[in-house]
């Protein structure tokens, strides 16, 4: 995080902190191995900590995004549907370009959840 700084900084997230994130949320959205999720979001950005764990910690499939993808919007929407995303992480300003390409690139019938945040 930089913070007001402008100087990016790590911050240490603690192993329980990620999986106490996770079943907090496993039933409520019912989380399951039977899901696959988008690892949209660079490493440096905590929301890929939510996208990389929430699989792993649910038996889920975890799929990769690569960069030209994530910058395209309706590639990326063609990922959705070829690999049957069902639990999908985004930005609102992600978001809002998905649903633009969304319009005119077919439904999204494996998708079940979309977290917003960032």
């Amino acid at each position: 995080t930089s913070g007001s700084t402008g100087r990016p900084k790590g911050v240490l997230v603690p192993h329980a902190n990620v999986t106490a994130l996770v079943d907090a949320v496993r039933d409520d959205f019912a989380l399951s191995p039977d899901d696959a999720w988008t690892c949209f979001h660079s490493a440096a950005f905590d929301f890929s900590v939510w996208e990389i764990w929430g699989a792993l910690l649910t038996g889920a499939r975890l799929v990769v995004v690569d960069h030209w993808t994530s910058r395209h919007p309706e590639d990326f929407h063609a990922l959705l549907a070829r690999e049957r995303v069902s639990v999908l992480s985004q930005t609102p300003s992600a978001f809002t370009l998905l649903a633009a390409a969304d319009r005119t690139g077919g439904k999204l019938p494996a998708l079940r959840l979309v977290v917003l945040g960032g």
